[in-house]
């Protein structure tokens, strides 16, 4: 009998039921694209960088946040190839600007087109290699999201460069390339970088190598690209407060949204509840089927708000370079969201319900 209460009222009141619904799918489309965005850019990021043949990045101030400036002397470079262990070094420059395209930022890479290629083993699968001034290379998601192709012109430090070729597989973690001596120009800082991509003889041995570098130029951070991952996830504290924020924010709306209509809802069933009461039913069983149907709207919701979530992310991954992941372990932290704010939020109306004299009720 419960069951089919709490379905009649339900299906009886479409729109007001629709309402809920999304409110609480409101809430898990927050946490799930969110989430996904944070998870997606730091795993994205990460993926590139260990996608680089090399075992150590040599950092003169490392920040995972802070990658924007070029404050390394490049003769960094020359002095790592003379550490027992080094085969190759290349320097790297980078630059942080905000994204024309998609959303947040992005970053510029400046790189010696040979010494890079060579270390971290990426190849032109079209075009030529960044020859004139101002000219790039860029990945294939690059020439996919920004629907460009070779010889197309993209705007940087508000100056028009070429893409010049493709290369592949996606490594680093621009997927845009310019000449190092290029952005040291428009950067002025000359003969400077922000960290030095190192190939050692044997990779087995990079934890060594990494301990023989810091020991013979100490006050500089060396970090093997098989941790980056860990790194990256660890690293920026912030957009873990900020997921926190958005949970607290999730919670607050699917709470505000089911109690407001299961508020209302009391209030135009003071009748019908009046009328249970009078035929036996107790407080306790006016509460679960309060809760209950409270919570079948949550169900729906989750349900929605779960489709619509993909259906976002989807649509991010398609117009634009961000790759959201929705992990699993997200799915679970809103479906007990959902529930539980949706339990919550009709909690104080369930127990006024509880509370009416059904004489009362039954003479208005």
């Amino acid at each position: 009998m419960l069951f089919q209460l709490v379905w009649s009222n339900v299906r009886h009141r479409p729109v007001r039921t629709a309402l809920s619904a999304f409110g609480v799918a409101l809430a898990v489309i927050l946490i799930l694209v969110n989430a996904g965005l944070v998870n997606g850019s730091q795993r994205g990021r990460a993926q590139r960088e260990t996608n680089v043949q090399a075992e150590l990045m040599f950092w003169r101030e490392f920040s995972l946040t802070s990658t924007s400036a070029l404050v390394m002397p490049i003769q960094y470079a020359d002095r790592l190839r003379q550490v027992t262990g080094v085969a190759a070094t290349a320097p790297v420059g980078q630059y942080l600007k905000p994204s024309d395209y998609g959303i947040g930022v992005e970053i510029i890479e400046g790189i010696e087109w040979e010494s890079y290629a060579r270390l971290t083993g990426i190849k032109l699968t079209a075009g030529t290699p960044p020859v004139d001034e101002y000219d790039a290379v860029v990945d294939a998601e690059f020439i996919r999201t920004r629907r460009v192709k070779i010889g197309d012109t993209v705007q940087v430090f508000e100056r028009p460069f070429r893409i010049a070729g493709v290369y592949a597989p996606e490594a680093g973690t621009a997927r845009f390339k310019m000449r190092l001596d290029t952005m040291q120009n428009l950067l002025a800082a000359p003969e400077r970088c922000t960290f030095v991509y190192v190939k050692c003889v044997n990779p087995s041995e990079q934890e060594a190598v990494a301990a023989r570098i810091v020991d013979e130029l100490p006050d500089n951070t060396v970090i093997l690209v098989r941790d980056l991952p860990a790194a990256y996830e660890q690293g920026i504290p912030a957009l873990n407060t900020f997921l926190k924020l958005v949970v607290g924010l999730a919670v607050a709306v699917g709470v505000t949204f089911v109690f407001l209509t299961m508020y209302t809802t009391i209030a135009e069933r003071k009748r019908d509840i009046g009328i249970l009461k009078s035929l036996g039913a107790s407080p306790w069983w006016i509460i679960q089927a309060i809760e209950a149907e409270a919570l079948l709207v949550g169900v729906m919701g989750l349900v929605l708000g779960v489709g619509l979530a993909y259906a976002v992310v989807a649509g991010i991954t398609s117009f634009t370079a961000l790759r959201p992941a929705i992990e699993l372990r997200w799915l679970g932290l809103a479906a007990a969201i959902s529930l539980a704010s949706t339990a919550l939020g009709a909690l104080y109306p369930a127990w006024r319900a509880a509370r009416l004299d059904p004489v009362e009720t039954l003479a208005e």
